[in-house]
Order: C-alpha cells, then structure tokens, then sequence
C-alpha cells in the first residue's frame, strides 16, 4: 500500500518553531561575549540615543536583559572645558551596580581632546568603573557632522585611526576596552565599511558595532546587513550588528546572513525596554506588559528623572520625548500625549497616565 503523505499538524509546526527558537537564543544570544578579561554576559545591546539612553533608561534595559549598554553620545571637547563635569556629568553619569556592562560614548575630530576627556572620565570614582570607551564615528546629524566628526570621520580614516590610536593606548593603562560604531559609508557612492573595519582592528578597536545605513541615509530606508556580513569576513574582533532589529526573528535572520557576534537594538527600544526581555523568552517583541507593569515603569522612570534634576518640572521636561514613546500605539495616544505637554507637576502625569486604554 502506497504510504500517505500526511502533513504535520498546526500544533507540531508550532512546538517545532519554538524549539528552534529556543536553540537560537541559548546557543546564541546567551553566550557570553569574552574580551580579553572582560565578560559580557550575552549579545544583546542597547544602541547609544541622544535623549533616551541615560542612566535611567539603560538601567531598565540592563534589567530586562541588555547584556551591553551605552551612554549618549558627549563631545570629548565639551568635557575639556568642563573639567569638573558640572555640565556634562548628566549625560556621563552611570550606575554600576544596577547596569550591565557599560561604554561611555565619546565624539569629536582631535585625538588629544579625547585623551584629555578620558583623563577626566578615568580618574573619576565613578566613571572610571565603566568597561568600554566607544568612539562615535556614525552619528549623522549635521552639528556633528560639521564639527568633522561622527560619521564624517568615514571620509578621513588616517584622522579616524590616529583617534583610536590615542584612545587605546590611553584606555588600556586602565585596563579599559575601545569600541567604535560607524556606518556603512558616507553614501551609496562612498562605501568604505570594509576598509574602515580593518583599519579600526590595526588601530586597537577591540570591538566595532556596523550601522548598516549610510550618513546620507540617515535613520530612513532599508538597512544594507550585507555590509555587516562583508566586515565580519575581513576582521577579528567582534562585531555587533546594528539597523532594523526590532524582534527576535530579525535578529536571526541578522545572524543567519552576517554571523555577527552581537546585536545592537535602537529605536525599537524606545519606549519599550520590554524588548530585551521579550526577545530572550522568545516572545513576539511588541508585546507590552499589563497595564500595572507599564505604569510602574513609567512612574519610575519619571520619579527617577525628577531625582536626577532635582525639580519636578525639569524632570517633567526632559520626560516629554519619553511620554511620546512609551505612549505609541495606544488608543488616544496623541491626545493624550498633548494634555501630558500641558502638565505641570507629576500627579496630573500619572492620571492621565492610568486613564490609557489597554484593551
């Protein structure tokens, strides 16, 4: 008798796909990630963002699971001529005993002012405790930019190189690693990844994170992966991919194209520090907790914020773009949103808060 050829049930597809998913985040993303004699816990990241990666939010992430997190980015110059930190401590400051592993994201074009920045970050009781200083070499917004650094940095490598150069050899008497993110190119005619991995491992860059978009892109369009693919065949060092990962099934298609050793997540974690912890328990990343839990962090993260400037409407201010993020994709969100600008002390925040709809 001919045998039947009978199609496997919904139920076994299901319990097959989530073994494989399962295998994927124990054998990949839970792997710690050595450095010399630095251990990151896994492979997940959360990308450096202007406004939104402060201490308070990274310390969110680490506890959802980020096993690598990164300050905003600070000029090296500013923190020159601000020796006691009175101004740029802000976007400097971290937790140690509440995040994960730690880089302190430095930008500019002149390579002593970044000695003399570390030389202030790294004599400081609590700065010093950072693992990683990262270089900024991607940014593009154009007050970067214009300075000749961030991702214009991508148009003068032996400027680039000398830089990471003078930040390892600085780095390392504190037994500190150097890090660099940077992007694809300038634009679609001056793609020079490649190139400017490999002159970045010969300079001392002990890990690289690959923006898959390049300046002239900006944060719009598709994310080129193979490009990350292309700077993972030519260097050594780890790389950790970045551009369009917002769930656990982009980051193994991410991982199957590239074999990057980790993964960068942006503005996929604005408003939802949940992704880390939605990711490594294989659930569907825009899954948001239960309204209790939403709150909770929230008010947290606004009592938080109101601590850190010691006034309730500064904290309130600087909370506004946060508001905006955790609040997307809920009903009535843009209402809701602009009674919040209105709002002059935290109570208000919180009723209008609580009166979201979740259904």
């Amino acid at each position: 008798m001919e045998k039947l050829d009978i199609p496997k049930s919904n139920k076994t597809d299901q319990s097959e796909e989530k073994q494989n998913k399962q295998e994927f985040i124990n054998s990949i993303l839970l792997q710690p990630l050595q450095i010399d004699d630095l251990l990151i816990q896994n492979r997940l990241a959360l990308a450096p963002m202007a406004g939104t990666s402060d201490t308070v939010f990274r310390c969110f992430a680490s506890q959802m699971g980020a096993g690598l997190v990164t300050t905003e980015l600070i000029s090296a110059k500013g923190i020159c001529h601000d020796p006691e930190l009175k101004k740029n401590y802000q976007y400097l400051e971290i937790n140690p005993q509440a995040e994960s592993c730690i880089a302190i994201q430095l930008f500019g074009h002149e390579p002593l002012a970044f000695q003399k920045a570390l030389e202030i970050i790294l004599e400081h009781p609590i700065l010093s405790q950072c693992h990683f200083i990262d270089i900024n070499m991607g940014c593009p917004v154009k007050k970067v930019v214009k300075q000749g650094a961030g991702s214009a940095l991508m148009k003068n490598p032996e400027l680039a190189e000398k830089i990471v150069q003078t930040v390892r050899q600085f780095s390392e008497s504190y037994h500190k690693k150097v890090s660099v993110k940077f992007r694809s190119g300038w634009d679609q005619n001056q793609i020079n990844a490649v190139e400017f991995a490999k002159m970045l491992e010969a300079a001392g860059a002990q890990l690289i994170t690959v923006h898959a978009r390049t300046r002239e892109q900006m944060y719009q369009g598709k994310a080129d992966w193979h490009i990350i693919k292309k700077v993972k065949d030519v260097v050594n060092i780890p790389v950790y991919g970045n551009g369009d990962l917002h769930d656990l099934e982009s980051i193994k298609a991410m991982h199957q194209l590239t074999a990057c050793d980790g993964f960068s997540i942006g503005r996929a974690a604005q408003g939802n520090p949940w992704i880390f912890s939605n990711i490594l328990n294989s659930n569907n990343s825009i899954q948001m907790p239960a309204k209790e839990e939403w709150l909770a962090l929230i008010f947290s993260h606004l009592e938080q914020e109101i601590a850190k400037e010691q006034s309730e409407r500064s904290g309130i201010i600087k909370m506004r773009s946060q508001f905006s993020y955790y609040l997307k994709g809920r009903r009535n969100s843009a209402a809701i949103r602009n009674s919040i600008m209105q709002c002059t002390n935290k109570d208000q925040i919180k009723r209008l808060l609580e009166s979201v709809d979740f259904t």
